[in-house]
């Protein structure tokens, strides 16, 4: 099965979420971890927003890029320019697929908890289906 690395600025909403969606609807995948360029803090809004869909990413710890060695990966996804850059110069001279996949930071702007709370579930759904267009149809939990 495949291994998939997300990858965005601090490791803190967009690719945290991304891989507890992934561990979630595709199980079988031989790997899926998340990065960021720097290494971000552990978001509570992400671990709320992801648990009203059933995804725990409780024990998520921020990590970075060169956390990871670049051959153990067969697709990585970027959520920011930068992290596309950054993955295309990482994962040169591998099997690796490296995706453009830009998300805005839904935590940029309000202030507003409630505000943010809708935007990250917005963000959550983006995600989620931008994964499903890509790996394939969820199995039925």
């Amino acid at each position: 099965q495949q291994s998939v690395l997300f990858i965005c600025q601090m490791n803190m909403v967009r690719s945290p979420m991304a891989e507890g969606l992934m561990r979630k609807h595709y199980p079988d995948f031989k790997r899926i971890e998340s990065c960021g360029l720097s290494q971000g803090e552990k978001e509570q809004m992400v671990e709320t927003i992801m648990a009203e869909v059933g995804a725990d990413v409780s024990d998520h710890e921020p990590t970075t890029l060169d956390t990871y060695r670049a051959e153990d990966f067969d697709v990585v996804i970027a959520f920011t320019p930068n992290a596309y850059d950054a993955a295309k110069a990482y994962f040169e001279g591998t099997e690796a697929e490296v995706l453009n996949w830009p998300l805005p930071d839904p935590g940029a702007g309000s202030l507003d908890v409630r505000a943010m709370m809708d935007s990250y579930r917005a963000m959550r759904d983006l995600i989620k289906n931008r994964i499903i267009r890509h790996f394939g149809p969820v199995k039925p939990n």
